[in-house]
């Protein structure tokens, strides 16, 4: 099919659909609410998730339902959560005034003020007899949006009125429209506990081919597989449906071609989002904090997973694989967190797909493996905007929001800490971490609180955490930490702590010349004293004989060795401190006398005059034992062989 004109695109997004051509399914929902009208219902809630069509239900709402006795009145409440009951009540009757243009004058702010019942007593009786009609049903739009945690008088005085209005008046009829859970808001709940209420959901796939074909009819068509595609991308969500086929029909006119098929959806996926942005924007702010930080983790699971298994190629996740992304990302899976996933399934942004094992590939077990629900991302085009714009290591740093004491707490100890570390500041840093477990700038300053203080220890578990948090960050405190701690243990002759802590330090910084220095040393060390506990010896008199006293024949060794210790102990006599000068003599004299008179080695006296020098000279001297300590081992061995 070719046209050489240009085609006006015929799909609707940014505003409801007014025209009942353009707007498709919802059979059931005008049946519910017809049904219960006719039965004196007088309160019934629609609820459904931002941009899901709810403004557009109501704007159908006279079309779709054609009772005789009942005027239908379209208002909407949106921006009206700081304005007072009686701005709200002269809005709610000049718009209705004027959406059937009528001449009724409508009282001023001033008179609903001084006497709000006028709204029920004189404006409500007038309107009807304008219309003609015994009932007036008020179609509230945004309703939701009065309840504002920060203002909520005209929620509490308007929820109040209009409970007290209906039950007083049986021709008054309301069906507020919220686009949040019921359960959100519980002073509306408590005041229409009894109302009838339905959710504004997803089309059927019916309802999604009429949505998608009939708009275009006769200048677009849809291959079957195309049709499929869309209805994979959006699940029958009627607003990125609309965002999808309008993508397609302008890259359908921009092309010239207009026959869409599965691989014109594929390619226009990322236009979509983009079109989209508004709206997807508009709808992730209806979910709270730690639902978002979740759904995120689940949007990006199974891309996470396939680059760990290129086998697995499914959409499909595991209840607890979010979780442990957000754990691998250094988040604390607090209540909130856990019981998220199990909300969005509530809420149907998440679809359950099954079970399956909860063995992943390269995983062993040695009995029944156990079998784990298996969950999807409802709408898959929501999926991949999630990954491209909510990526979960962005949004969970969201997480800090929740809980102001905790923010207090760190603000103040962050003050008091320009004036130096101590204990207190600490204290203040640990009780904001109790409040939130996920308040993340806490957990850095506590970590570089603790290293300020030389609690290694304590510092390196919030810095391992802090490290999965943000490791640019970090990184170089981190290391700083490890590094210290690694010396610190090794000075207290903790030698295999000092290395897993400096190994650990070179797994991060590769290149870094301190810690490799440090690190060989240690490791040196570690083999002298491993190597000097398990020289071959010979028990006589209970002492310690080693094979060196069998090398009476290898004087040229025994020569070279001896030289090697006079040289040692004229450094010693000139360069080590005045106060710990004779002490180190007398251990060498120890040693000299155990080596070359008596030619065994205690190799328990060697580590010990060892790790003495290590502790307390200088390094030159330090690094002049550890060679002789070198040649000693390094005789033994040639020793060894020659036997």
């Amino acid at each position: 099919m070719s046209y050489s004109i240009e085609r006006r695109n015929p799909y609707i997004i940014g505003r409801p659909i007014t025209e009942p051509d353009r707007f498709f399914g919802r059979d059931r929902l005008f049946e519910f609410i017809e049904d219960n009208l006719l039965q004196s219902a007088q309160v019934i809630l629609l609820h459904g998730h931002r941009r899901i069509g709810k403004s557009s239900v109501l704007a159908q709402i006279p079309r779709a339902i054609d009772l005789k006795e009942f005027a239908f009145v379209p208002l909407s409440l949106e921006g009206d959560s700081r304005k007072s009951l009686a701005e709200v009540l002269h809005e709610l009757s000049r718009d209705s005034v004027q959406q059937f243009d009528l001449t009724i004058q409508v009282p001023p702010v001033q008179a609903f003020a001084e006497n709000p019942q006028i709204f029920i007593d004189n404006f409500i009786p007038a309107l009807r007899r304008e219309l003609g009609v015994k009932n007036i049903v008020l179609l509230l739009d945004e309703f939701d949006t009065l309840y504002n945690v920060d203002v909520k008088q005209a929620a509490e005085h308007l929820f109040g009125y209009l409970q007290t209005a209906v039950y007083d008046n049986p021709n008054l009829y309301i069906i507020p429209v919220v686009g949040r859970q019921l359960e959100d808001l519980p002073l509306m709940l408590s005041l229409f506990r009894e109302a009838p209420n339905q959710e504004v959901g997803l089309l059927d796939q019916r309802s999604t081919e009429q949505l998608i074909t009939i708009p275009a009819k006769g200048i677009l068509e849809y291959d079957l597989a195309a049709i499929d595609g869309i209805w994979e991308l959006t699940a029958g969500h009627p607003y990125f449906t609309q965002v999808v086929c309008f993508a397609l029909f302008s890259n359908a006119r921009a092309e010239k071609r207009w026959r869409v098929t599965r691989s014109d959806v594929r390619f226009i996926v990322d236009r979509a989002i983009e079109l989209g942005e508004g709206g997807l924007g508009w709808f992730w702010e209806g979910i709270p904090l730690p639902e978002r930080v979740v759904f995120s983790a689940a949007a990006e699971v199974p891309r996470a997973r396939q680059m760990e298994f290129p086998e697995i190629s499914s959409l499909d996740f595991s209840e607890v694989e979010p979780l442990q992304l957000l754990r691998e990302c250094g988040v604390e899976l607090t209540e909130p967190i856990r019981k998220a996933l199990l909300n969005l399934v509530g809420w149907k942004l998440l679809r359950t797909s099954g079970v399956r094992s909860g063995i992943l590939p390269g995983q062993k077990h040695l009995s029944m493996p156990p079998t784990l629900a298996t969950y999807r991302v409802s709408i898959e085009l929501v999926r991949r905007w999630l990954i491209q714009r909510h990526p979960v290591r962005r949004e969970f740093r969201g997480l800090e929001d929740l809980n102001t004491e905790a923010q207090n707490l760190y603000e103040a100890a962050k003050s008091a800490r320009l004036r130096g570390t101590n204990p207190k500041i600490v204290s203040l840093l640990n009780e904001a971490l109790r409040l939130n477990p996920n308040h993340f700038e806490s957990l850095f300053e506590l970590a570089d609180s603790l290293a300020e203080m030389r609690e290694f220890g304590q510092a390196l578990k919030y810095y391992k955490r802090a490290y999965l948090v943000d490791a640019v960050r970090v990184r170089d405190s981190y290391v700083q930490a490890l590094l210290d701690y690694g010396e610190e243990l090794h000075n207290l002759g903790e030698t295999q702590d000092a290395i897993a802590h400096l190994e650990e330090a070179l797994a991060i910084e590769p290149e870094n010349l301190q810690i490799r220095r440090l690190l060989e040393q240690v490791r040196k060390e570690q083999q002298y004293i491993e190597h000097l506990r398990v020289i071959p010896i010979t028990s006589q008199n209970r002492a310690y004989i080693s094979s060196i006293a069998e090398m009476n024949a290898e004087q040229a060794d025994l020569q070279t060795l001896q030289q090697n210790f006079n040289q040692l102990k004229a450094q010693v006599n000139a360069e080590a401190p005045i106060d710990l000068k004779n002490r180190a003599l007398e251990h060498l004299n120890d040693l000299q006398e155990e080596l070359f008179t008596q030619k065994k080695v205690d190799g328990l006296t060697l580590i010990y005059v060892y790790q003495w020098f290590r502790k307390h000279l200088p390094k030159p001297l330090v690094q002049a034992v550890t060679d002789f300590v070198d040649a000693v081992t390094a005789t033994i061995s040639h020793s060894d062989k020659s036997h």
